[in-house]
């Protein structure tokens, strides 16, 4: 008889339905959490610099800014330049997205700045469609399945099996929400675990699901103990929150994004250049 759960646990990560906070599960183990997002690469048309050229390795955070209050300003980490793209006057930024990535109805000015200083503007900007990847799907190991969800796999339909949008909660050591990651979900295969004879193994589309860079697993570690809280360490921490636990759904009191408008994406794309 395998386990069912109802209600939040005491796991590491709760799988809980975004529409009606139904929590499909918990476990203590996901594979997959950590990895290596693919890169965002954007073309700024017209590209006039606040300085020096923008070239090579231009910042941990750099932010893009579009002109007026509709949109919210979006962040690249990591963020690198090969230059400008040869005989034009577009300038090439490559970085890892933040999760919600750039503002897709945005036409018009776009200004750069680097977190201590403006680099630059941009009269339009374009995202470069990257190669086809196989994403590696995400595996929470030793999941305790709610009633619903063991129905769902019972069932086994395409329908069934496409979980929608969800997201998984993060908890510390003592069981605070640390943050949650949003995704659409569909799930691929399932098994009996090896951590319990009343636990599964669930194999969940990786395709939308964004990992937290593997280079901040360290630091994410650190905060699973749970976040600095001595004087010293109030209102600034000495390892400060690692990426993901700004931006995520505000749940912990942290401030929300201004929405998006709804409706279809006219992001313009086009294909990568060659150098």
């Amino acid at each position: 008889m395998i386990r069912t759960v109802e209600h939040r646990g005491h796991g590491r990560f709760t799988l809980v339905d975004t529409e009606d906070d139904h929590v499909w599960g918990v476990c203590a183990a996901v594979d997959g959490l950590f990895g290596e997002p693919g890169r965002g690469t954007y073309e700024l048309f017209d590209w006039v610099p606040e300085g020096a050229e923008v070239r090579g390795w231009v910042g941990d955070r750099v932010w893009l800014v579009p002109d007026g209050d509709t949109f919210d300003a979006w962040l690249l980490a990591d963020a690198e330049s090969p230059g400008r793209h040869s005989g034009t006057s577009s300038l090439v930024l490559t970085g890892l997205d933040d999760y919600e990535g750039p503002p897709e109805e945005h036409r018009g000015r776009v200004r750069v700045h680097d977190g201590y200083r403006w680099l630059g503007s941009c009269a339009e900007f374009a995202r470069i469609l990257p190669p086809e990847q196989t994403t590696p799907p995400l595996v929470l190991r030793g999941l305790a399945p709610s009633r619903r969800l063991q129905a769902a796999l019972a069932k086994g339909t395409r329908r069934a099996l496409n979980l929608e949008e969800i997201a998984l909660e993060i908890r510390d050591d003592q069981g605070n929400l640390l943050t949650d990651r949003p995704f659409w979900a569909k799930a691929n295969a399932w098994r009996p675990s090896s951590t319990g004879t009343d636990l599964i193994d669930l194999e969940l589309e990786g395709g939308c699901f964004t990992p937290v860079p593997e280079h901040h697993r360290p630091l994410w570690e650190r905060w699973f103990a749970g976040p600095p809280d001595t004087p010293e360490h109030l209102g600034r921490p000495r390892h400060p929150a690692p990426q993901g636990l700004v931006g995520s759904r505000p749940r912990t009191g942290l401030p929300a994004r201004p929405p998006r408008p709804s409706g279809r994406s006219h992001l313009r794309t086009r294909r990568p250049p060659r150098y």
